[in-house]
């Protein structure tokens, strides 16, 4: 596959993990960008036989959120703005627009109630693709405690949002 076929297929969802692992739009592309930079940069060196595409591409997306959070107070001091990007959709109106951003933030408030371990795991599970036992490899987890964790979360999450 060359670079543009996976970025093509990969990017919606390497972006809505990253999203639901950040929950800020700009520091969301930020690092969607740094993963992409990253991988344009490694793409001759993926190696199938240590996995495939998409355990590459989320391994370093998880790598760069990671990298993050290290350096989190460092970027929030250094912020030269707090305020998120509201660009409405040419198909959408206003209302609509404003309804499917209230959703989206009352799930990523919901996420926020949830361990960073949690967090990652769930957004995994619903952006990546992979199975129980891939996410396991990946986190260094056995493939039972993958779904023992990702049934409890999302318990947690329905009651979270149950509740709101």
């Amino acid at each position: 596959m060359i670079f543009e076929q996976i970025y093509k297929e990969f990017f919606k969802i390497i972006y809505s993990y990253i999203i639901t692992r950040i929950r800020e739009d700009n520091t969301a592309k930020d690092i969607a960008a740094l993963t992409w930079q990253k991988v344009l940069k490694n793409f001759d060196s993926f190696d199938e036989s240590k996995g495939n595409m998409r355990q590459w591409l989320f391994t370093i997306a998880r790598n760069e959120i990671n990298m993050h959070y290290r350096f989190y107070y460092v970027k929030k001091v250094l912020s030269l703005t707090g305020f998120e990007d509201t660009n409405l959709s040419d198909e959408k109106g206003v209302e609509e627009t404003i309804m499917d951003n209230q959703e989206k933030q009352t799930l990523l408030q919901a996420m926020g109630t949830l361990s960073k371990k949690e967090q990652d795991i769930i957004a995994l599970k619903f952006y990546s693709g992979l199975n129980n036992r891939q996410i396991a490899e990946l986190v260094n987890i056995s493939e039972s405690n993958a779904g023992t964790i990702i049934n409890r979360s999302l318990n947690k999450l329905r009651v979270v949002l149950e509740v709101k």
